[in-house]
């Protein structure tokens, strides 16, 4: 009975070595998006964007009167849109495969896999 109990717990030591450590997740496709002020507007872009994690837009950020406007998400993932940076305040959700107009404002995004 100890042999098996041995056995096993040798065989789940050697398991959890060989096992390689889980990679970090993005999600596939871009990300792109407006921002600036009228009359000097720029295209912003995200290639594979990491997945499950908040994610300032560059750009904007410290900039309180700036704002990340028409989301076009052209990855396989649905992502989070916050109007406050560090995904603060209220979201919208555009889907995977889908773009918005210059009324959808954010700040900040998260990009979910469904997990």
């Amino acid at each position: 009975m100890r042999l098996r109990h041995a056995v096993g717990a040798a065989l789940g030591a050697l398991v959890l070595t060989v096992t390689p450590p889980a990679s970090a997740h993005a999600a596939n496709g871009f990300f792109s998006y407006r921002y600036g002020l009228p009359g000097a507007q720029t295209t912003g872009f995200m290639q594979d964007p990491t997945s499950l994690h908040c994610t300032d837009i560059p750009e904007i950020e410290g900039h309180p009167l700036q704002n990340g406007f028409s989301p076009e998400n052209r990855t396989d993932e649905d992502v989070f849109l916050f109007l406050g940076e560090d995904c603060t305040g209220a979201r919208t959700t555009p889907k995977a495969g889908t773009s918005a107009g210059p009324l959808r404002v954010f700040k900040s995004v998260h990009f979910d896999n469904g997990s």
